[in-house]
């Protein structure tokens, strides 16, 4: 399963992604219906050895065994990621009656350019759960990196550059550095990928680039040539750039404003 923020891969007993923190729905889910399975295994148990009491050894013997081997069945199937699997088919079942439906609505975002609603309908309807939109896989991490990064410019601005400025721009470098590397196939590099970089992904990527740099010229003063040259900088140079651009940005503001 993959964590329904960044999109890595999680285990089950996971309670959160080891990567951006994003509590994990299905461990919680996985660690109730334990302590659900284990509570209703004991109070069984205690009902039926009451129950066995008007019983020879025999029968009482058989009747208890039956009921703890149907609850260890149930226990088994919960440790072995039931729920998961319970979700999986119902994913399964809703992606292959809508399939065509589902391809054409994000066909259009990708046409109109769209990106976030692309992103929540990729990500509400768990797309990724089925090699029948592989096709999309890489383009769902570029729009989560590229929406990620105007994020943090408009939390930046909304909070007036209350939240620490070195951090937002650490946030931003490193979606912007995973953004270049992405689209670039720096990341992507096996065959199976090939039609996530066809001629016509490659100019919604292209796309995405213009709008993403054009926000950074703006709102972190960067000139053309740092521009350019952003896909060719480390992390940490990109990160210093953004950070030096968005202090004059919130001066420009508090200038304003005085």
């Amino acid at each position: 399963m993959k964590c329904p923020a960044c999109g890595a891969n999680l285990q089950i007993e996971d309670e959160k992604c080891p990567f951006c923190g994003t509590p994990n729905p299905f461990a919680v889910k996985h660690q109730q219906d334990m302590r659900h399975y284990q509570q209703e295994f004991q109070q069984t148990k205690q009902d039926v050895e009451k129950k066995t009491l008007h019983f020879n050894s025999f029968t009482a013997r058989i009747a208890v065994i039956a009921v703890l081997l149907a609850m260890i069945v149930g226990m088994i199937y919960v440790i072995n990621d039931g729920p998961y699997y319970l979700w999986s088919s119902r994913v399964n079942k809703d992606i292959a009656k809508n399939l065509e439906n589902y391809r054409a609505e994000l066909r259009a975002c990708e046409e109109a350019g769209e990106w976030r609603k692309l992103y929540a309908l990729h990500d509400a309807k768990s797309l990724d759960h089925t090699r029948d939109f592989q096709d999309y896989t890489v383009l769902s991490f570029v729009i989560f990196d590229y929406k990620s990064i105007l994020n943090q410019i408009t939390i930046f601005m909304e909070e007036e550059g209350e939240d620490d400025t070195a951090a937002v721009s650490s946030r931003m470098a490193s979606h912007l550095d995973s953004f270049y590397k992405s689209t670039g196939r720096l990341t992507y590099e096996g065959s199976d990928y090939d039609n996530n970089y066809t001629p016509e992904r490659m100019e919604s990527y292209r796309r995405m680039q213009e709008d993403l740099e054009a926000a950074l010229s703006v709102y972190c003063h960067l000139t053309k040539e740092e521009v350019a040259a952003l896909a060719d900088y480390s992390v940490m140079k990109k990160a210093a750039l953004i950070e030096e651009g968005l202090r004059r940005e919130a001066d420009e503001v508090k200038e304003a404003e005085e």
